[in-house]
């Protein structure tokens, strides 16, 4: 999105608008950034503010950053959560209004560059791209994935993390699982090839990385280090 911001911003107006934090630690299903960081559920639009800061400052973001209000207005109108691509042309039509993340989010911000490229080109605003919904397919492969690992059933875990790579072969998401499921197999340099995949593909969040336990039997060696110190 940075980079998107940065070629387009002299004729779109992009932004970011921060909602609800999605897995907050104190929320039923955090994340460990969240617990690292003691980011829990937002109690003012001030604590709101300062998330949204701090999310801005280490990320080392240009894009502006707009904060819904406590009343989630911004979320309840745009169905933002936890995250989602729109694109807006002058007359008010959806140029891309992407599917619900984190499936949707990448294949709508490709969309919204392909079409802020064709407008920087012509100077005519593009017809709206309509979005292949593949997320009915992705969802019940990672309802089965999600069964397995919860099961400990690391075999199938990564039959299902790999076939939803399959659907979306650019998904740093889903090769990310992908290693996670094969670490916790013992098989650490398969792990590490589909890691440093997911690093080529774009992944970048070295916090989650360094404290997700599906990486403990290796979070210490010198590669994984070296993996995640070259993404902060």
């Amino acid at each position: 999105m940075e980079q998107m911001y940065q070629d387009y911003k002299d004729f779109a107006a992009i932004y970011i608008v921060y909602i609800s934090e999605a897995h907050a630690a104190d929320d039923s299903f955090p994340v460990p950034y969240a617990k690292e960081k003691g980011i829990n559920e937002h109690k003012t639009f001030g604590e709101r503010c300062s998330v949204a800061t701090r999310l801005v400052s280490e990320k080392k973001l240009t894009i502006p950053c707009l904060v819904d209000n406590m009343n989630n207005e911004a979320e309840k109108a745009y169905k933002g959560w936890p995250d989602r691509v729109y694109l807006i042309r002058k007359d008010g039509v959806l140029a891309v209004a992407g599917h619900r993340g984190p499936w949707g989010f990448k294949p709508a911000l490709e969309a919204a560059g392909e079409w802020l490229a064709a407008y920087k080109k012509s100077g005519v605003e593009p017809a709206p791209i309509h979005l292949k919904d593949a997320m009915g397919a992705r969802r019940k492969i990672s309802m089965k994935m999600n069964k397995a690992y919860g099961e400990g059933d690391y075999d199938n875990a990564v039959k299902f993390a790999k076939e939803i790579q399959k659907l979306s072969p650019k998904d740093s998401g889903a090769m990310y699982n992908v290693a996670c499921f094969t670490c916790l197999q013992g098989k650490h340099e398969e792990a590490y090839t589909w890691l440093e995949k997911a690093i080529e593909a774009g992944y970048d969040d070295a916090d989650h990385m360094m404290g997700d336990n599906d990486f403990k039997s290796i979070r210490q060696e010198d590669r994984f280090l070296k993996l995640a110190k070259s993404i902060r």
